[in-house]
């Protein structure tokens, strides 16, 4: 099996990376993957945000019925604090499961058909939480052969296949937290001309506290870290056009 980072060298669309993660989960004896994200894991109160996922070699229309489960989905709650990956079999069946949870686990048992699995969580800077899940339609998928070195392969595949979601293919995610509004389109107009937050104010008549807080806030929706990735999301989404050469 060819390196993690050259199984996403040159890939040209999200769905094609997405293609290229389940196609090598599955020489790792994985029957499919999913990829979810959040800008936020958790509210202030304590509530657990639903996740953006997208998955390949999911039942059709699985989302439907997943819905009512996914702000309280056990595995995401288990791995959040986690940097490891976390082995599934170490939450059915836990006694702080919520009867809700306990239905979530059945449902992706009984309806979705995946009764093995592993998440590995991606801690983001800035808060935001990703993760990758390879699963099985096994009670004992056949990863668990080789348990140890198929976790650690998937550990490092789900990174680099987040690294180029979040670098190369930043459009996929999609905004959060409501449109972007006509100052904010703006401001990430000029950021993209390589205007500074004070060369910025002084051009469109703002103070720079203003700008800098529609900076954040554009970045905000868009699940960015810094300026730069937010401006390479707005310009691939379509969001901006790119200054004029």
């Amino acid at each position: 099996m060819q390196t993690a980072a050259a199984v996403f060298r040159n890939v040209r669309s999200f769905d094609s990376a997405l293609d290229r993660l389940a196609a090598a989960a599955a020489q790792l004896g994985f029957d499919a993957v999913d990829y979810g994200y959040m800008p936020r894991a958790r509210s202030g109160d304590g509530r657990w945000f639903a996740p953006d996922i997208v998955a390949r070699n999911f039942p059709r229309r699985w989302t439907r019925g997943w819905t009512r489960y996914a702000s309280q989905d056990p595995y995401l709650c288990s791995c959040y604090p986690l940097t490891l990956p976390l082995d599934w079999n170490d939450v059915k069946g836990a006694d702080w499961l919520t009867p809700t949870q306990q239905q979530a686990i059945a449902y992706i048992d009984d309806e979705l058909g995946f009764r093995d699995g592993i998440t590995v969580p991606i801690h983001v800077p800035g808060g935001a939480f990703a993760f990758v899940s390879g699963v099985s339609r096994l009670r004992r998928g056949a990863w668990r052969d080789q348990q140890d070195a198929m976790t650690e392969k998937l550990f490092v595949l789900a990174h680099a296949f987040h690294a180029a979601a979040s670098c190369q293919l930043a459009s996929s995610v999609p905004v959060q937290g409501g449109a972007i509004s006509p100052r904010e389109r703006e401001i990430l107009y000029y950021a993209a001309a390589g205007l500074s937050a004070p060369a910025t104010a002084r051009t469109v008549h703002r103070s720079v506290e203003t700008v800098r807080r529609q900076r954040k806030s554009a970045m905000s929706k868009l699940g960015a870290h810094t300026i730069a990735q937010a401006v390479a999301r707005a310009l691939a989404a379509g969001v901006i056009e790119g200054p004029a050469a």
